[in-house]
């Protein structure tokens, strides 16, 4: 059982130890964003620009309008699988500088996010069929269970759709270090880090849960309160009641919000696998022997 108590301190601590280089990697991605949002917008708008072209010249071919749109999907998966690195680059870069197992400088934390953001995108297409292979079967058994028909069928079909949420959760709980595994242990074999993370989680699933749910309810508190009270008073239609500029100012309090949210989860995270891995005194020989 792990110390939930000691994982949000140590993630408290560190955030305030590392607030300004966690703020300085999210500011870095935030304009790496912005830049290769553009960039996607102008790509965008020169392929909008080359379709329409290409399908008023050969708008009789459909062959040819085929290869373009066959063209244009395999353009945007690339774009759009670009970004995903990009996002898991920042998470592994920030987990990195907040990790207690690390003292990185910036530099090496960005080098070590990006070094880490293929791997573990190989590490999320893997879980993500798994989890997809997972769900096929469940809903296979219910459909089977169903066309049996009566009132027994309908009951083991809720039942297996009901066992198949905590079967989640549990997996769910059983690779939530994913990112520091890679990151910091510095784990790039994508099945060695999965691996990595069952060992180090084994036996501690319970606390593991209960810290997450904890920063879960941490989570709707910080931003269901302050942004329900705004738009409750933004929809009360009282022109006396602020809402106008509650409304103006909303993006000036969401996006400092988001920020600081983002750097507390990579702290969270960073402790959670500081504290399974014993604060780091296993050794990677020990996990796979």
């Amino acid at each position: 059982m792990i110390d939930i108590g000691r994982v949000f301190a140590t993630a408290w601590a560190m955030l305030r130890q590392r607030f300004w280089l966690l703020l300085g990697m999210v500011a870095v991605f935030f304009a790496i964003q912005i830049v290769a949002s553009m960039v996607l917008g102008i790509v965008l708008a020169i392929m909008g620009a080359a379709g329409a072209v290409g399908i008023g010249a050969g708008l009789d071919d459909p062959a040819a309008i085929t290869g373009m749109s066959i063209f244009f999907i395999l353009v945007m998966v690339v774009i759009y699988g670009a970004y995903l690195v990009l996002v898991l680059a920042q998470q592994a870069a920030m987990v990195t500088i907040a990790s207690p197992l690390e003292d990185p400088s910036f530099g090496n934390a960005m080098a070590r996010g990006f070094k880490s953001a293929l791997p573990f995108f190989v590490i999320s297409v893997i879980l993500g069929i798994g989890y997809v292979a997972l769900g096929a079967v469940v809903f296979v058994l219910v459909g089977v269970a169903g066309f049996g028909g009566g009132l027994t069928g309908g009951i083991i079909g809720i039942v297996l759709l009901l066992l198949f949420m905590p079967v989640v959760v549990y997996l769910g709980c059983r690779f939530a270090v994913l990112v520091p595994v890679v990151a910091v242990d510095q784990v790039f074999n994508p099945i060695a880090a999965i691996r990595r993370s069952w060992a180090v989680t084994r036996g501690r699933v319970l606390g593991i849960f209960l810290a997450i749910l904890v920063l879960a309810v941490l989570t709707l508190a910080v931003f269901g309160v302050p942004f329900g009270l705004i738009f409750s008073t933004a929809v009360s239609g009282d022109p006396a009641s602020g809402a106008p500029l509650l409304l103006l100012l909303l993006p000036f309090v969401f996006l400092p919000l988001i920020a600081v949210y983002a750097m507390f989860t990579a702290s969270f995270f960073a402790a959670l696998h500081s504290e399974v891995t014993g604060g780091g005194s296993e050794r990677l020989e020990e996990v796979f022997a």
